[in-house]
């Protein structure tokens, strides 16, 4: 029943994404809740995520699209502590510079924590995959 919970909430999230409707995606994060994007900026507490999320989605991130994920690994790592990591592909976008970023793939890490019977996210790290590192990934 947790895993399914869980697996839940990360489809509302992208859901909420996909709909640029951040007040959802949020809704699935603790109020104490850290994230860390893909170039290593840094948002603490569910206001400051929701700020920046909203931001980037009314700007850079308005038409790019969470694909449905590749793999989905959920770890019990202690008592009502979850660990899951997806592998997605996402639609591309325009930097503010101009720049076009292709789309491309995605390892999403989140850690969830049962309050009060609910599953929340206290801890999110989005990292891009480059493809042609994993090439060379000596542990396949």
């Amino acid at each position: 029943q947790d895993a399914v919970q869980i697996r839940a909430a990360l489809k509302g999230m992208d859901d909420a994404w996909n709909r640029d409707n951040m007040q959802a995606f949020v809704s699935y994060m603790a109020d104490d809740v850290q994230w860390v994007n893909v170039v290593g900026m840094q948002w603490k507490g569910k206001e400051q995520v929701y700020k920046a999320h909203e931001a980037f989605h009314q700007t850079i991130f308005k038409n790019r699209l969470l694909h449905e994920p590749e793999s989905t690994e959920l770890r019990l790592v202690g008592p009502g502590c979850v660990v899951a990591t997806l592998v997605q592909t996402a639609d591309g976008f325009t930097t503010p510079s101009g720049h076009v970023e292709p789309p491309g793939r995605n390892v999403l890490t989140e850690v969830f924590v049962k309050r009060n019977g609910t599953w929340l996210v206290v801890q999110g790290h989005n990292t891009t995959v480059v493809e042609e590192a994993q090439r060379s990934n000596p542990v396949k």
